[in-house]
């Protein structure tokens, strides 16, 4: 029988905020940015890119779009950003990557959106 298998964050960029470790906000109750994370199986080789909307509940009233959008309280630094979003990747358990990209991209913008 087959197990499932997890989804992991195996790499991170930030536009916005380059490198996103090393980005103190002025105000950490009021953040809000888009940045890509690199999404593969656990111990296999190879990711896709996803992309997610960060922003604090301070934020959120101007942002234009809830799509792909998590709201966290207040902004500590990248790790406990980054922690967040494993934690929700890893709900993605799948017995492929097919099954596993489905759930993703309901959560975060997949590259691969609207291609077939």
């Amino acid at each position: 029988m087959k197990s499932l298998k997890t989804p992991v964050i195996k790499s991170w960029d930030c536009a916005e905020h380059d490198p996103i470790e090393a980005w103190v906000p002025e105000d950490p109750s009021d953040v809000e940015f888009w940045c890509n994370i690199a999404i593969g199986i656990e111990g296999e080789v190879g990711a896709d890119n996803f992309q997610v909307h960060i922003a604090t509940q301070k934020a959120v009233s101007r942002t234009t779009s809830k799509e792909f959008l998590v709201v966290i309280p207040y902004y500590e630094n990248w790790p406990q950003v980054l922690g967040v979003l494993q934690n929700m990747a890893a709900q993605c358990k799948g017995l492929d990557w097919t099954s596993m990209s489905e759930q993703l991209s309901a959560r975060f913008k997949w590259e691969y959106e609207g291609m077939g």
